[in-house]
C-alpha cells in the first residue's frame, strides 16, 4: 500500500511540475502580447489675431462669408461679394471704378504688416488663387495677381506676407480672384485668415 502512495505522489508531482510549467510558459508568452503605447499625437494651436478684422465695402460690420460666383470650368471668377454686402454689390475689377471684396479695419493702436492665409480648397474646385490689396479710396485696381495667394488650390504658400502696411483705425481694400479647376461641377471651400504682425 506505501508503494502504492509513493507511485501516485510521483505521478502527481509530476502533474504538478508540468502544469506550473504550462502555467508560467502561457505567464511568459503572454507578457509578448503587451505592448506598451510607444506613441502620441500631438497636437498645438495659436490664438487667432482679432486686430484686423474683415468687414464690408462701406459698413463696418464684420464679414463671415466671401462666395466665388459658379463659373465654368478653368474660368477665372473675378467678382466674388460677401454675406454683408451681397451679390448685389459684388467685387468690380476696373481702371476706374473698381470695388474691392471685402475691406481689412486695424484695430490695433499702431500699424500692422498684413498677411494672408488660406487653407486648401475642397473638392478640387481651385486651380489658384490670387489677391490684391490696395487703399479703400483707389479705384483704379484691374487687376489681380492670378496665383499669388496659392498657386495649385492648396496651403502650400500660406502664410502669405504681402509687404503691405496698414495705420492704426485705417483700412486697406482686398481684391481676390479665383481660376477655377477643369473638373466640371465641382463644388468646394477654403479658409481665408487675415493676419496682423506688428
Amino acid at each position: 500500500m506505501q508503494k502504492l502512495i509513493e507511485k501516485l505522489l510521483r505521478k502527481l508531482n509530476v502533474v504538478f511540475v508540468s502544469s506550473l510549467a504550462v502555467l508560467m510558459i502561457v505567464g511568459l508568452s503572454g507578457i509578448n502580447y503587451v505592448l506598451a503605447g510607444n506613441t502620441s499625437t500631438q497636437s498645438a494651436s495659436t490664438a487667432a489675431a482679432t486686430t484686423i478684422t474683415v468687414v464690408g465695402k462701406v459698413a463696418d460690420t464684420a464679414i463671415t462669408t466671401i462666395t466665388f460666383p459658379e463659373g465654368a470650368a478653368s474660368a477665372t471668377v473675378s467678382n466674388p461679394y460677401n454675406d454683408v454686402d451681397t451679390v448685389s454689390d459684388a467685387q468690380v475689377l476696373h481702371a476706374t471704378t473698381s470695388e474691392p471684396v471685402v475691406r481689412l479695419k486695424n484695430t490695433s493702436g499702431g500699424a500692422l504688416n498684413i498677411s494672408l492665409s488660406i487653407s486648401s480648397w475642397t473638392g478640387t474646385i481651385a486651380a489658384s488663387e490670387g489677391y490684391a490689396l490696395s487703399d479703400p479710396a483707389t479705384t483704379t485696381t484691374s487687376t489681380v495677381t492670378d496665383s499669388n495667394l496659392s498657386t495649385d488650390g492648396t496651403d502650400g504658400l500660406s502664410p502669405v506676407a504681402t509687404g503691405v502696411s496698414v495705420g492704426a483705425a485705417s483700412y486697406k481694400a482686398l481684391y481676390l480672384e479665383l481660376i477655377l479647376s477643369s473638373s466640371a461641377g465641382a463644388t468646394g471651400t477654403s479658409t481665408l485668415t487675415v493676419l496682423g504682425e506688428s
